[in-house]
């Protein structure tokens, strides 16, 4: 059974989640944010065993630790294709307007379509959502789907940095409207966890 451990960092409270089999506690690591030492101590703590880093965008608050985490567990990092150029850009992934420039070393994985991804302990689909970033992804489990800064509870992710875009993330967010089963639980890159559903209902930029 998958379940979900939420470490928030920095001062942005970048939420990194690290996606786990209860039984054998193999792992995955989603946006490894600022406090690297935290995410290395909390993933020892616990006994989990991590296979990989994906980040779902190239923002410095979701990318910070990457090189970090990647050293310690010897571990792939995959970022989709539209997105690498940030990782080597401080301008780009805005480290550089917070003081602190970040260059990431060259991913392992490049995501390039919509498509299925199978570790020894779980199946997800990556699902390409422009609008945030050029690109961002979405990751659909089977009863969650992990959005970065595409959707947050109540809206959505800001388009006005570089490489937003707010036609693309229209069109993004209405691919993700037509999910199935709606109920699915939505974990963001900030803020609360909700649901499908209740964003249908309530959330503007989904109706």
């Amino acid at each position: 059974m998958l379940k979900i451990h939420k470490i928030i960092s920095g001062n942005l409270e970048e939420n990194c989640y690290v996606i786990y089999d209860s039984k054998t506690l193999n792992s995955m690591i989603i946006d490894p944010g600022e406090n690297g030492h935290q995410i290395i101590s909390e993933i020892k703590k616990n006994g989990f065993k991590p296979e990989i880093i994906i980040n779902t965008h190239g923002h410095y608050d979701h990318i910070f630790s990457d090189d970090k985490i990647r050293s310690e567990f010897k571990i792939p990092l995959a970022i989709h294709k539209n997105e690498t150029s940030m990782l080597y850009d401080t301008y780009k992934n805005g480290s550089k307007i917070f003081g602190s420039p970040l260059i990431i070393k060259k991913p392992d994985i490049l995501f390039e379509f919509e498509q299925k991804v199978k570790l020894s302990f779980a199946t997800f689909k990556v699902i390409h959502t422009p609008g945030h970033t050029k690109g961002s992804i979405c990751l659909l489990f089977k009863n969650f789907l992990i959005t970065g800064d595409t959707i947050f509870a109540g809206t959505i992710g800001r388009t006005d940095l570089y490489d937003g875009n707010n036609e693309e993330m229209m069109k993004s967010i209405f691919k993700l409207k037509m999910i199935k089963p709606s109920n699915v639980d939505i974990y963001p890159g900030h803020g609360q966890k909700t649901n499908l559903s209740n964003e249908l209902k309530y959330n503007v930029y989904l109706k």
